[in-house]
This record gives structure tokens, sequence and C-alpha cells, in this order.
């Protein structure tokens, strides 16, 4: 560790890298059907059995938009489409990472709600009959912003 750019880094000591610890990118989608929330039971750790919103990493030659479809048909069995953007977050309760939260509204063209690779469920929730076991902070806020709000993005608790 050395002091540089204002803060303690990784830098190697024979060629003078730095390693920048950087957030990750993920993406994930506030899907509704008449009210309802869609959610699925993680299947793997971290926080497995915990309900989250359908999202995941960004992979190398895709942008967040992209992310957002993939993870919702891999999570889901759905094809949605994206109808905005909710809002652009930090999640720093996901091991062993930071992530950076891009939250896309949605919509679902086709397909049948079922379970996908790293899914152990999906299903609607009635807003006000959400599980209490929200896998994520960020998620937990998103849920609470919809529930109390609406659609607001502007209330969500970041910290």
């Amino acid at each position: 560790m050395r002091f540089t750019e204002g803060r303690e880094r990784l830098v190697c000591t024979g060629c003078g890298f730095i390693f920048y610890r950087n957030p990750v990118p993920a993406s994930a989608v506030i899907v509704q059907n008449d009210g309802a929330l869609l959610l699925v039971k993680r299947k793997f750790p971290p926080r497995e059995g915990d309900w989250s919103l359908p999202a995941g990493f960004m992979e190398w030659g895709e942008g967040p938009e992209e992310t957002a479809i993939r993870e919702t048909k891999e999570e889901t069995s759905l094809d949605i489409k994206l109808r905005g953007l909710y809002g652009i977050f930090p999640g720093r309760d996901y091991p062993p990472c930071e992530v950076i939260l891009v939250v896309y509204y949605a919509e679902i063209v086709s397909g049948d709600l079922q379970p996908g690779d790293d899914a152990l469920e999906a299903k609607f929730f009635p807003l006000s009959e959400t599980p209490p076991n929200i896998a994520f902070r960020l998620h937990r806020n998103i849920v609470e912003a919809l529930r109390h709000n609406g659609s607001a993005a502007s209330s969500i608790i970041l910290s």
C-alpha cells in the first residue's frame, strides 16, 4: 500500500502499476404487474434464500441495458422491454465489492414466469406484502420507496 492520488492504494513496487479498486457495474429492473412487484429468490451466495429485484453484473462487451434484459431473462425466463431509467445508485453491502447499480423500469414482452439458472423462485408480490428478507439494502430501499411513493427514486436512502 502506498499513499497516492489522495488515498492509500495498492501499487506494484516493481513497475509502479496502480491497482484501482473500483465499484463493479450492475443492472436491476423494476417489473410491476397490476401493482405487484417482481422479485427473485437467490439461489447462490451471498444471501441465498433472500429475495431481490432481478439483477446482475455487467459482462464484458455489454451495456447496462443489455445486462438488465439478459439478467431478467436468466432469472425469470421473461423477455422484457426497458421503459426508462429509475436511477443509478451505489451499493455497499454486496461482499466482496461495491456496486454501481443501474435500475430500470421494465415491462414484460413475452415468456412464462419461472425461476432461471440462479433463482430458486420468481414471483410477483403486492407492494404491501413483499417479503421481509430482501437481500440487499439498496433493493430494500427501492421496494420501500415503491411501496410508499409509487415510483419516486428521489426518496431512496442510500446509506
